[in-house]
């Protein structure tokens, strides 16, 4: 398991986001983003996958995900 803050996700608090894996990890932070940040959520989700922001977003994530310890 690994802890990774919204604020280093790209989001706009230092609320503690968990998962096992990546993937597990975004999902938890987008219902985080659902919950806290409603307006930025909506934003993310109407991005297409192959948005330049967002494949840069993805490589930031998993190079964060990379260097985050196991808990």
């Amino acid at each position: 398991m690994k802890t990774i803050t919204c604020r280093a996700m790209g989001g706009e608090c230092d609320e503690p986001i968990t998962g096992t894996t990546p993937e597990e990890l975004m999902a938890n932070g987008m219902k985080h983003l659902e919950k806290a940040h409603p307006k930025m959520a909506a934003d993310v989700k109407k991005m297409p996958k192959d948005d330049p922001m967002m494949k840069k977003w993805s490589e930031d994530f998993m190079k964060t995900w990379a260097g985050t310890p196991d808990m």
